[in-house]
């Protein structure tokens, strides 16, 4: 693997499993944020020493392509590097992530933001007080991330609520717990029946402690499956006009 490139190797415990011994992928989702963590500490833009400095970085958007979903004790390796600061405004990361014998089992693209804690607002990333390396050109997945558009037939399927267990070191709902929430939105012979090839998240607005979401979920395309998270508020009042706090688009491989 390339120098400023960083890899980290986990092994599907029983506690990552879902009920078919396969890797959850919210847990996929969570080693995934372990080797970002890895790697900023790696090239020095580390979580402590960016907030020492004012700023901290936040996903907004994460697309993965699976070609095979580990299963209970499989070992596998991560890798992730900063390839692209895009239209001045979000860090582009990508991730290649293989098996034991080096074969390819998923990649993905993300976006970040560069967020000045002072003023809660993102700035761009090139004006880091620590540089960020990039590896211009190395494309995992190279496909763009856009907003997802509402789709047709919403139906809000339950609510959900942030609690303590949910929050991470920014003071809201991690955005691994809400793979959770989509997950928990397919019906049971979906998720036996049907692989799962891909799943894009875009993280609109945080959730804090206490912060109610309606789940809506929307009619299937012949592929994918669509889920939003919305403010429970607002679908109450006005849902034409309520605020969403994330958006899923599930791929089906039939």
């Amino acid at each position: 693997m390339e120098q400023g490139i960083t890899t980290k190797d986990f092994e599907v415990r029983f506690s990552d499993c879902d009920h078919h011994s396969r890797l959850k992928l919210s847990n996929l989702f969570l080693f995934m944020e372990e080797t970002a963590i890895a790697d900023a500490e790696a090239n020095g833009f580390g979580l402590w020493k960016m907030m020492k400095a004012g700023y901290t970085t936040v996903i907004t958007r994460i697309k993965i392509r699976i070609l095979h979903q580990p299963v209970w004790g499989e070992k596998i390796s991560i890798s992730t590097w900063a390839k692209d600061f895009y239209k001045d405004k979000v860090v582009l990361k990508d991730y290649s992530i293989v098996d034991s014998q080096g074969h390819s089992i998923a990649q993905a693209t993300s976006s970040w933001l560069l967020v000045n804690m002072q003023t809660g607002k993102s700035e761009n990333p090139a004006n880091s007080p620590y540089p960020i390396p990039l590896f211009v050109g190395k494309n995992a997945l190279p496909e763009m991330m856009d907003i997802l558009n509402p789709e047709i037939e919403p139906r809000v399927l339950r609510t959900e609520q942030a609690h303590y267990s949910d929050l991470d070191m920014n003071n809201h709902v991690n955005h691994c717990r809400y793979v959770d929430w989509v997950m928990d939105s397919l019906d049971a012979d979906e998720v036996k029946s049907r692989r799962i090839r891909s799943i894009q998240m875009n993280f609109i607005s945080q959730v804090p402690l206490g912060g109610k979401v309606s789940i809506v979920r929307f009619k299937n395309t012949n592929h994918h499956a669509y889920v939003f998270g919305m403010n429970e508020g607002d679908m109450m009042r006005d849902p034409l006009n309520a605020q969403c706090h994330f958006q899923a688009r599930i791929g089906f491989a039939d």
